[in-house]
Parts: C-alpha cells; structure tokens; sequence
C-alpha cells in the first residue's frame, strides 16, 4: 500500500461549512455549522397550533403507528388557542405518532423544531425528517424528552440542519414502541434559525507515529518482520522488516483508532483487534497475500478484546466491559462465551495465558487472578499475593515462562514494585523482576526473560529465579531506551546480527537492535507514517495562543495563533491546558501530573526546562488520576481532578505554578468528583460528577455546585443546583458577575453568587454522557454578550437576557475554546477549526 508522507498543512481556506461539505472534509465526522441568516422565522407545519376542525382526520397531520389510542384533537388542556392534540400510546408494544405535511428547506441551513407539551405519563419524542426533491428520506433528526415535568406545560426544542439535496422536512411527534405514555401538544412549529456558517479549517492539530502495541515473527521464507500499530485517526497496522526497517505492508483501519491486542499463530496468521470506537471485532492479516479480513464483531456482546491466546486452532481472549473469557475456533469461527469471571462488577478481565491445562486471566479495577478450565468453563481464583492485592486495581498481564508466571500489576507498589512470580514447581508467590517492569520479552533466550526496567534492560534468569544485568548501561544504546512500548527476541540472520537479538520498538516508530552475543546495537527508522492525533483537550495559554492537547500520543502537543497551526513536543495525553499570568499551566493523565511552561522562553518540553513538571498528585498518593478541569485564582491555579480506576472522591488541589507549592482536599464533596472550575472574589465554584474512576460505583444519585474559600482554606457550601443531573459540566462567569453552569440533562443554570441561589435554568437540547464533564466548555463571548459552548459535539449560543439557545454546530464539534482574538476555535477528532461570530 502506497503511503504518502504527511505533515502540517497550514491551510487558511474559509469555507461555507454546509453538513455534506463537512461530511466530505471530516469523514467519518459529520459537522453541520450554521451562522444567522436574516430571514429567520416559522415556515409551518399546517396546523400547527391544531385550531382547524378535525374529523377523522387532522388537517395537515396523518397518524402513523398504533393500533388503539392514538391521537386526538381536544380543547382542554391547551397552551395557547381553543385546542391542542392528546396523544394515548396505551402499548408498550407499538408505537404512535402524527406526521406533519412536508414544508419547504433550504439545504446546509439550520431550522428548529419547537412545541410546548403537558406530559401526564411517559416522554414525547420530536423527530425532523429530510427529504430530496423525490420525496426519499435522506436524514433524521430527534430527541427523547424523557425529564419532562408532569402536569404541566413545558417546552420542547430540537435543532437540525438540512443535509445536502434537502428540499423538504417533516415533523413527526411520537411515542416510542418502548413506552406507555398520555401527553398533549400544541404550538408546533419549524422555523428557519440559520444560513450556512462561514469557518476556517485550519487542518490537523499534529501528526505522530504512535506505537503502543507491537509484535515480531519470522516468516516462512526467513523474513524477520515486526507487525507495528501506529494509533491515530486511524489506527494503521504496519508489516516493517526487522532488517532494514522497509515498510513491506500497510493498512489503515478505518473507523479505528487505538490498537488493542495481537496474536501470532506458528503459520504466521496475525489475529488482532483494534478499538476507538470499542465494537468488539476480531480480525485476520496473513502476510503472504497481505489482506486483512474481519472474522466477527460484538465477539461475547462485549466492547473490546483486550488480550489474545492462541492454543492449537483455539484462540481464547479476554474482554471489557464484563470480564469474560471466549474461545474462537479459528477453523469454523465457531465462539464461546465463558461469561464473567468474576462477580464483583470488575469490567476488565485483562492478563492472559494457558498455564498447563487452564486459562489464568487477571482482573481490574478489582484485582483478581482467576483460572478457568476451558473444557468445562469451570472458574476457580488463587490468591495473588498480599501487596498485590492489597495495592493493585489491575492484574494486566499473565505469562508463563518455563516453570513460572510473570504477572504485572498496576499501580505499582512501595519501591515501584509492580510485577510478582509465581513458581509453578514450588507453588508459591516469589518476589517481583527487581526495579519494576516495563515490557518483556514473550520468549527466553538461554533461560532469560528481557525486561524493562526504568532507564534500563535487565533479565530474569529462570534457573536461578533472579534478576541479573546485562550490562546494558554500557552498551551502545543507553540512551535509546526512552519510549520503548514493546520487547522481543527475534532471529534476524544477518551478518552484523548472526544470533539472537533483543529489538526494541519505540512509541515513535524507530526500532532499536542489540545483539545479545557481541553486544552490537543500533537504530533503524521505520517508514510508519505517522496518522492525525487525537485532540483531547484546548486551552489558551500565557501567550494568548490556543494550544491543543493529544489523546494517548507519542508526546505532542499544538499550537495555534494567527498564523495556523504549529506542531510541539508535549506529553503523552494532556488533559487540561490554561493560562496563568504569562504562564501555560498543562494537567497531564495519568497520575494527575502537572507542567509549567512561561511564555517568554522556548517551548522544550523533551527536556523538561520549559514547560517544567510541577508536581504529581499520583494514583498512589493521593488516589487521583486525571485533571479534567483548572482554572485561575489569584496567585494560584486551582485544579479539579478524578480520582484512580475503582475509586471515588475526587479532589481540589490549590497550587501555586511559579513555586510549585500545593495543597489538595479529597472529597470536598464526598464520593464526587470535580469536573468544572470558575473563580471570582477569593472563591472558588466548582462543579461535580457523582461519578469517579472507571469501574466505580457512584453512592450518591445528584451532582453539586460547592463553593470554596481560598483564604480560609475551607468549604463555605454545597447544595444541589440541578435536580436528577449526574454531572456539572462546566462553568463560566458573565461579565455581570453571575455563575453560568451546564448540567449533563442539558440545563444551563444561572447562579447568583451573592444570594448563593439558581435564579435561572433552561432545558436545552446540548445534553452530555461524559461521565466526567469532558467534551464540554461554557465561555461568554466579550463581542455580543452570549453564552457560548459545546456539548456532545453540538456547538452553541445562548442569549443571556432571553435564554434562547441555538445551535451552531449539530454535531462534530468536541472541543471549543474563546481566544484571545475573540474568534471561537473548534476541533472534532483532529482538526481545528477558527469561526468568528
């Protein structure tokens, strides 16, 4: 496959950003963007108001769905006028609903469809249908209203934006199959919002090799090749030879964008899957016809497939999010699902390997080393050892070497222990590789297992049961180690390396050689071509520039001023980026670590001079793990962070960027995490998500809004702002001093500091399942006064003084930030995008 080499275009094109155009520009995202039109205002339905007579019929409306009840013209209770319509779905096995006459669109414009209901039981449904100028149905857009009042009227609102070849929509309302509901509507009405909004793309944030899977295979004609992920938007799979580093063979994986697991067969079938977004899919390279081919998907219902064993024709895996084990019969593609091996709601079942005749799987965040017999399915644990299960949430891989299993675990222990042996013959717990481990090698060489250790290469000899060196802190490649993801041992067959060799595969694509005999080494440079990254997170630094975090990359990070876009060094995933003072303050996952850079010096982050590292909170410390909100308070920076996997409570941590000094309070809100910021007048308000690490359980049912008071070092209160909402997405001071917060259900909420009350809040349709607030940000504009902010890839606008919300961006837009030049920059999975209001 011809690959051509990419790199940072700096493209200033403005374009008129209609849904197909965005479609053909960002596939597989879809961004419909919308600026005003002056010609806002209702085109229909016909009767919307439903005033004209019905009979058996109601004009302008036809009934579709349902075979009892249905809808019904009535003259109490209405809205507006001397009649609304009812509607019965008496059913929880059919469904009911009007469809209005088509009205006339205009394609790539924005319209919104809005009602006013009075709900007794069950939820409405709203739906816009598009059609071409054949009548063929082209796009839908809908909402389920499911937190409507009861008893009472209420407004209902959805936004869409009319595809390419749109002429005609259609309003359906609706009660799902699903539900037993009695409402009534009135008032309905399609009105045209927008025209066409005028945005500049200004191209991909960064581009990287990512390597964090990896494996290696001596083909049957000799050939040595490593089987190399890069993740990416997409993910590629890379067929590199070991020799020369010649790329032999690539695919990208389109749709994917995070490499999850790999298996070698001895006739050198590959098996792999890749994740992003998580559908459980297994598939098949063979490398001497070079395709690759899908052998199934949603492989025992589950979401991803984290490791792979393959035992004759068998290939047995492990899955998240139900931690099961499965088999797939590579000859009949027959599968079997094990089911849970555990039954304590751990979602990971993680390490992996037949050792004798059972299948020893690992287990998170729940630490567990189960076995299971793969003839009968039989499940059984032996005990991990005291530290281990003491201080671990994942047992992430399981190997056998010889007569004894290598197990690792995460986080690590005191001393950065993170590994433990167990002796198959003695049957009993040994003590761990010394210093840790990073990868190693799935084989031995002369009774010896290569690890990673630190800054190092050590071995395990088996025999001996003990750690040894092997000098590699005076061989040639000492400092090539850093970024090294993946160990193996490999026969190349070549002059300069004529026996075993250790080759190391790097998170950059560069591949490190050492003879184990003679102790040559060297480095040879792939041809991976590096795919788009993922942005993960935008912020403004102390420059004024927007800057762009990555989402699990080889270590970059972006830039973005007047004259586009500019690729830095930066670290693996950066989850929230402000400016304090002339200072770009970086909170990075995991670990919860923190970076400082100032403005005035070069950007060296490989070094670690500029930005420098603050400090670490740490998994084992402090229990947290991901800092997924900051922001300015005097001469700190306050930070909001989640706690580890399986754990609750996050915390706020108060730090000063120019000395480093810090000091953190857990559970400000017992069991929450704090998810959203904003400072004024010596306090801190933060928001909260009932929600804590991967694979917790929340104990609480309602997120917070708590106020926090610098100076006294204390909390002053916490209360409930938005009933029934899990998380508080983000928060934003207007420049009258008022405290605006999005909730996950959709509700912008306007909180009076001095009275400490919700004096206003409006349902909108910008909804959120983030569980912990990402891909949300709320902003006011200087310019015009609105509220601006995204969520759930809708970008948006809401009027202050009215409450009028209206979408600007339908969907794509996972990230936005105000800059400085008072332009708004928006970025879907890897490109940035400039729009001014």
């Amino acid at each position: 496959m011809e690959r051509s080499t990419p790199h940072i275009r700096r493209r200033k094109r403005r374009v008129a950003l209609t849904a197909a155009a965005a479609a053909a520009l960002l596939a597989p995202l879809l961004i419909s963007a919308s600026a005003q039109a002056d010609h806002d205002g209702p085109i229909g339905p016909v009767n919307g108001g439903f005033e004209e007579p019905a009979g058996d019929s109601i004009p302008g409306w036809t009934q579709r769905g349902g075979s009892v009840g249905g809808s019904t013209v009535v003259d109490d209770p209405v809205f507006t006028g001397e009649q609304s319509v009812r509607f019965d779905d008496p059913e929880d096995t059919a469904s009911y609903g009007l469809m209005s006459d088509p009205m006339p669109v205009e394609a790539g414009h924005t319209y919104q469809l809005s009602a006013q209901a009075y709900v007794e039981q069950g939820a409405p449904t709203l739906y816009v249908y598009f059609y071409d100028a054949a009548g063929s149905q082209l796009d839908v857009e809908f909402t389920h209203f499911t937190s409507q009042p009861t008893g009472s009227w209420a407004p209902l609102s959805v936004d869409a934006t009319a595809p390419e070849g749109a002429t005609s929509a259609a309003v359906y309302i609706y009660s799902t199959i699903a539900r037993v509901s009695t409402f009534y509507v009135d008032d309905v009405q399609l009105r045209h919002l927008l025209a066409p909004l005028q945005i500049e793309d200004l191209g991909p944030a960064f581009y990287s090799p990512n390597v964090r899977l990896a494996d290696v295979d001596v083909l049957s004609d000799g050939t040595p090749v490593g089987y190399v992920f890069s993740d990416g938007e997409p993910v590629s799979f890379n067929v590199v030879d070991l020799r020369t580093g010649t790329m032999l063979d690539s695919h990208d994986m389109d749709g994917y964008s995070i490499a999850a697991s790999i298996e070698i067969a001895p006739d050198d079938t590959v098996y792999f899957s890749v994740r992003g977004p998580n559908d459980g899919t297994l598939w098949t390279y063979d490398p001497h016809t070079q395709q690759v081919r899908k052998l199934a998907s949603r492989i025992a219902g589950e979401n991803l497939l984290r490791t792979l064993v393959l035992d004759g024709d068998v290939l047995y895996g492990s899955t998240y999010p139900n931690a099961k084990v499965y088999s797939y019969d590579t000859l009949d593609g027959g599968i079997r699902d094990y089911g849970s091996v555990v039954d304590d709601g751990s979602a990971y079942a993680w390490g992996l390997d037949l050792v004798d005749d059972a299948l020893w799987v690992g287990t998170g965040a729940t630490p567990h080393l189960m076995e299971v017999d793969p003839v009968s399915g039989a499940v059984t644990e032996r005990a991990l050892p005291a530290g281990v299960a003491e201080t671990a949430d994942f047992v992430n891989r399981v190997e056998r070497h010889g007569d004894v299993v290598f197990i690792s675990y995460s986080p690590a222990g005191a001393g950065g222990d993170n590994t433990a042996v167990y002796d198959l013959a003695a049957q009993e717990w040994l003590p761990g590789l010394e210093g840790g481990a990073g990868s190693w090698t799935e084989d031995a060489a002369g009774g010896l297992v290569y690890y990673v250790s630190g800054d190092t290469i050590r071995a395990y000899d088996i025999a001996a049961r003990q750690s040894v060196s092997i000098g590699w802190e005076d061989g040639p490649l000492v400092n090539e180690l850093e970024g090294t993801t993946d160990l193996a041992l490999v026969e190349l067959g070549t002059a300069e390396f004529p026996g075993t060799t250790l080759v190391g595969v790097r998170v950059d694509g560069a591949i490190w050689r050492y003879d184990l005999e003679s102790g040559i080494g060297d480095v040879v440079r792939s041809e991976i071509v590096g795919a788009p990254a993922t942005v993960h997170s935008l912020g403004i630094g102390g420059d004024g520039a927007v800057y762009v975090g990555a989402y699990l990359s080889a270590g970059v990070m972006a830039r973005v001023d007047e004259s586009g876009v500019q690729q830095l060094s930066g670290p693996k995933q950066a989850d929230s980026i402000i400016a304090h003072r002339e200072r770009t303050v970086v909170g990075v996952y995991p670990g919860a670590e923190f970076y400082v850079g100032h403005s005035r010096r070069p950007w060296e982050w490989e070094w670690g001079r500029n930005p420098k590292h603050l400090f670490g909170l740490g998994r084992g410390e402090t229990g947290q793990d991901r800092p997924m909100a900051m922001t300015a308070a005097r001469e700190y920076v306050a930070a909001g962070t989640v706690p580890n996997y399986g754990e609750l409570g996050g915390a706020l941590t108060l730090f000063n960027p120019a000395t480093g000094t810090y000091e953190s309070h857990r559970n400000v809100v017992p069991d929450q995490s704090v998810t959203a910021l904003a400072y004024r007048d010596g306090l801190v308000y933060g928001g909260t998500s009932i929600h804590g690490g991967l694979s917790s359980e929340p104990t609480r049912t309602e997120a917070e809004l708590f106020v926090w008071d610098i100076r006294a070092g204390e909390l002053v209160e916490s209360s409930v702002v938005v009933p029934e909402a899990e998380v508080i997405h983000a928060l934003t001071f207007d420049d009258a001093g008022r405290l605006w917060g999005l909730a996950d259900n959709g509700v912008v909420f306007e909180y009076d500091p001095a009275t400490r009350e919700v004096v206003r809040s409006v349902r909108t349709p910008a909804t959120s399942s983030n569980i912990w607030g990402r891909l949300s940000e709320l902003y006011q504009h200087p310019g015009d006064g609105h509220i601006y902010g995204n969520a759930n890839g809708r970008l948006f606008r809401l009027d202050p003084r009215t409450l009028e919300f209206v979408t600007l961006i339908a969907s794509g837009a996972r990230h936005s930030v105000l800059g400085e030049d008072g332009a708004i920059y928006v970025a879907d999975e890897t490109n940035i995008f400039r729009y001014t209001p």
